[in-house]
């Protein structure tokens, strides 16, 4: 993930392995030059389809990852948030949490 990571019991309840760009949820953080590279590479080893961010983040990073490995960015629901957009046009946690599976099929296969 190319972003903060308030996803740890997720990924643990559903045997999930994944890296972050950030030690945590903190926004006065920013991810070493270390840790960005160390993104990049695992990303070309493992041919990681996909790097993800959170809503409503700025999500340079993920950017940055996807365009140094030309893999694609997409934006995984953490349902703490949700843009004023979005909840205008009738999202809800459910449908939040739908596109979140569709999502990890595409991203998993």
């Amino acid at each position: 993930m190319g972003d903060r990571f308030p996803l740890l019991y997720f990924v643990r309840e559903y045997g999930l392995d994944y890296y972050a760009a950030f030690p945590g949820c903190a926004a006065e953080t920013e991810p070493s030059a270390a840790t960005v590279a160390f993104l990049i590479n695992t990303v070309k080893r493992e041919k990681v389809p996909l790097v993800l961010y959170i809503e409503l983040s700025s999500h340079k990073v993920a950017d940055a990852i996807a365009e140094s490995t030309g893999t694609g960015t997409a934006q995984f629901n953490t349902c703490h948030n949700i843009s004023a957009r979005d909840f205008s046009a009738g999202e809800s946690y459910l449908s939040l949490m739908r596109a979140n599976v569709e999502l990890l099929r595409e991203a998993l296969n």
